[in-house]
């Protein structure tokens, strides 16, 4: 088997999706499967997703074309096997996805509100009572502390991508959690909303 090779394209570690019209698309669950679960781990033919999704290749090859135009998804090689087919592997254009918490909103309307509005009442089994009438205030200091969060761990901290592409996948990752940590300890904004929310859950504490 030979390949026919292109110039490597560097691999985001991070990305935060901020376009509407994308989380829109990955509103659909096999195209979010195809990036989500597959092609942000390795390279992959229309032929070995459609084995492991159960999808015909012609509906694989249709998602991954609209993928491609939004520029989550890109041609890494293509290698022509001995009888002469030509196979194209796709990966996606970062390691990790994250959705713009505010875009998201926007893009989904009521349901990514309900979410979170459902999220700040679950705090009750902890013990953290918010009253109706502030779950839209605490709504508003989860988004921003979500935002900033996305924006600080997208930023490309990585300054030896090469050595990056030869670690164990668990040691990327233990890596990058590491260093996008330290990014947020590091930036005054993230912990002054940190140390609002934290406030702000502190005051609906029982007993406190």
């Amino acid at each position: 088997m030979s390949g026919s090779s292109k110039r490597k394209r560097r691999i985001k570690d991070m990305e935060v999706i901020e376009d509407k019209k994308i989380i829109k698309l990955l509103m659909e669950p096999t195209r979010a499967k195809i990036v989500f679960d597959y092609l942000v781990k390795d390279s992959m033919t229309v032929k070995q997703l459609s084995d492991v999704t159960g999808k015909n290749p012609g509906t694989i090859l249709h998602h991954i074309q609209k993928l491609k135009e939004v520029g989550l998804v890109f041609e890494e090689r293509t290698e022509q096997t001995q009888t002469g087919i030509v196979q194209r592997y796709y990966r996606a254009t970062a390691r990790e996805y994250r959705m713009g918490i505010s875009e998201m909103v926007q893009a989904t309307g009521d349901d990514t509100t309900k979410r979170l509005k459902s999220i700040i009442r679950s705090l009750s089994v902890y013990g953290i009572d918010v009253p109706e009438n502030q779950v839209g205030e605490a709504v508003e200091m989860l988004t921003a502390l979500i935002s900033c969060e996305n924006e600080l761990s997208s930023r490309n901290l990585i300054v030896n991508e090469d050595d990056l592409d030869k670690m164990p996948s668990s040691a990327r990752g233990d890596a990058s959690r590491i260093m996008r940590r330290f990014a947020l300890e590091e930036d005054s904004q993230y912990r002054d909303l940190r140390k609002k929310w934290h406030a702000f859950l502190r005051a609906h504490r029982k007993g406190v």
